[in-house]
């Protein structure tokens, strides 16, 4: 009886070790898509956008990547391919996905997927479309303004696909004299960013900014 009871013991034992180490395995849970601005002044071709993986579970767990979809003639570039998660943390690791075409795309308004295929899972996430970023503005709108430590002044705007636009700043919005500080090309999906240096953008203790569209080059 003794050693029926101890059997029975040391098989729940080794039941209840197996279910948490396989509870604890490292499982693909999502993928996240999230367009990006430009991190400079002149994108070319190329659309960023930041791709969130996560997992749950700890250990080692490797992610392989590819996309579908694409508009024509584009090419697309993981930052981080394959994803590789070791340990208990981190539960998510974020990276970026350069899209390369042809001309400045629109890509927002294409439904293209990002696929990962880890050994026991894959997950597919689709980008949703936009038809129209700008929301019917007829003029560039500037979306964000962030100062760093270093006084360089960061501005982030919306605009039309692959349109180049003049930044200006005045001192005083009251009687403003405007002064062109350097330019700007948008994106595929409308998006641009300009930096005005430290040195420039603290010549001044306020400034304020617009963007112009600038007429077409002649080639």
């Amino acid at each position: 009886m003794k050693n029926t009871f101890k059997t029975i013991t040391a098989g729940l034992a080794l039941a209840m070790a197996t279910g948490t180490i396989a509870h604890a395995k490292s499982e693909l849970a999502s993928i996240a898509i999230t367009p990006l601005w430009p991190t400079n002044s002149d994108p070319g071709n190329v659309v960023l956008y930041q791709v969130t993986v996560e997992r749950l579970g700890q250990g080692v767990l490797e992610v392989e990547l590819s996309s579908s979809c694409l508009p024509a003639g584009c090419t697309a570039s993981f930052a981080c391919d394959p994803v590789r998660f070791t340990g208990r943390d981190p539960r998510f690791i974020q990276f970026t996905l350069a899209i390369t075409g042809e001309q400045p795309l629109p890509t927002d308004t294409f439904a293209f997927t990002v696929n990962g295929a880890a050994r026991r899972e894959t997950i597919s996430m689709t980008n949703s479309p936009s038809t129209s970023l700008r929301l019917g503005l007829t003029a560039p709108m500037l979306a964000g303004l962030d100062v760093h430590p270093d006084g360089d002044v960061v501005l982030r705007g919306l605009g039309d696909t692959g349109q180049a636009y003049q930044i200006e700043a005045t001192e005083d919005l009251g009687n403003p004299t405007w002064t062109a500080v350097g330019s700007s090309t948008a994106d595929g999906n409308g998006r641009f960013t300009f930096i005005h240096t430290g040195k420039q953008a603290k010549t001044s203790v306020m400034k304020f900014y617009r963007a112009v569209k600038l007429a077409p080059v002649d080639p």
